[in-house]
């Protein structure tokens, strides 16, 4: 008669990127995972872009979570590196800067590519269920609930139960019902929506290894890089005031605000949709959550513990460091899950707190609102993706350097 003890069970809630590096995490732990994800399969239907899955951008902070968790010759033929950034003045000045380092880089790559890659990583211990929707949690019986799709309510037992299910995450909210975290989700006052440039192969200005900033005054364009060289950027606008979306709801009324307001794009911009109207338009929200921790049996990742405005880039970066983080405290506390979740919640919120004061700090600047740098100071994407080990020492340094005056690292004009 055998006496090896079961394995632990654990059931991830939301099958993206960090859901799925999760799984994976936990699997080589040791665990039997079960992923249940409300969407289809995103092999078998196949995964279609719907305007509203921007380019992510992933710094070393991801990619270093990501080693030994994919296959980085796979990864590579997904991603654009981009080396440095070009930022387009209101003035038609159009200007480029270096990372500072001939080894600093981001890589632009389709979110849906980068799910699809992890999912595949995932292994033979990862068990995934699409169509599953979570709709309640028994957090004393470590029983959670999911509806199929065929409506039926199916109940899964876990001993480590990981929310993974994004800023609308249903196993935080339980959490919140109960009085077993709290949370602060606001509105930015800001929403946006896909823009797709096509440049002309070699176009100076619209380098293919670097992201485009367009800085305006209240509001602002941000594009990255696709492997056929196009731009996706992400336009974004008040929510309220003279300026909306709601009044770029033809073709006409958004062309001729391109040409207004970002002129050298216009030319190129081609539309996701022919009816403006149809091309999704998304509110920005903030949301903090602690302690993202119960327990000795449940944790929050990613965007389910810290939903933080897309301004700076770090939401996927600052996930992923989330499933690297949970490797290390599991790796240190084997046998004291509650041990290593209680750690992973003293390293983890501080850093949360930190990446989304410097991603809300990063629309200031982008707006024009924020305060100017010391002279000599490193621009905030470097200090964030290059210059610091945690995202506290990048909020330190960052607030240090505003304090003093004059300008950042000076920019490169392009031709002349």
């Amino acid at each position: 008669m055998s006496t090896r003890m079961p394995a632990r069970r654990a059931l991830v809630v939301g099958a993206g990127p960090v859901g799925c590096l999760a799984a994976q995490v936990l699997s080589r732990r040791g665990y039997a995972v079960e992923v249940h994800e409300k969407r289809p399969h995103y092999v078998e239907s196949g995964l279609r872009y719907d305007g509203r899955t921007i380019n992510l951008s992933l710094s070393p902070r991801g990619t270093e979570a990501l080693d030994g968790h994919c296959d980085r010759a796979a990864l590579a033929e997904l991603v654009v590196p981009m080396d440095g950034r070009v930022r387009h003045e209101p003035d038609g000045r159009i200007a480029a800067a270096g990372y500072g380092r001939a080894d600093w880089e981001n890589l632009s790559i389709d979110r849906n590519d980068l799910n699809v890659l992890l999912m595949r990583s995932a292994g033979p211990g990862v068990r995934f269920t699409f169509e599953t929707e979570c709709t309640g949690v028994d957090f004393a019986a470590r029983r959670a609930t999911f509806t199929d799709r065929r409506g039926r309510p199916v109940e899964v037992g876990y001993d480590l139960l990981v929310g993974a299910d994004g800023t609308h995450s249903v196993v935080r909210e339980r959490l919140a019902e109960q009085g077993l975290t709290r949370c602060r989700q606001r509105q930015t006052g800001v929403e946006y929506r896909e823009i797709t440039l096509r440049p002309e192969p070699g176009d100076e200005r619209m380098s293919p290894r670097a992201i485009h900033v367009w800085p305006r005054d209240g509001f602002f364009m941000v594009g990255l890089p696709n492997r056929d060289g196009s731009l996706r950027c992400t336009l974004v606008l008040p929510r309220e005031g003279a300026l909306t979306f709601a009044g770029l709801a033809t073709e006409e009324a958004l062309r001729d605000f391109l040409r207004r307001g970002f002129p050298d794009a216009a030319a190129i911009h081609r539309p996701v949709e022919p009816d403006p109207a149809r091309v999704p338009v998304t509110p920005i929200s903030v949301v903090n959550c602690a302690p993202v921790v119960h327990a000795d049996s449940v944790v929050l990742l990613g965007d389910a513990a810290h939903t933080v405005a897309p301004f700076l880039g770090q939401g996927v970066n600052l996930g992923l460091e989330d499933c690297a983080a949970l490797t290390r405290v599991l790796e240190k506390w084997p046998d004291e899950q509650g041990t290593a979740l209680a750690e992973f919640q003293r390293e983890r919120v501080p850093e949360h707190e930190a990446a989304s004061a410097l991603s809300l700090a990063n629309y200031d600047e982008l707006n024009g609102t924020g305060p100017r740098p010391a002279a000599g100071a490193t621009p905030l994407p470097t200090l964030v993706n290059f210059a610091s080990s945690s995202y506290r020492e990048a909020l330190d340094i960052y607030s240090r350097d505003r304090r003093g005056t004059a300008a950042a690292q000076p920019l490169r004009p392009i031709g002349g």
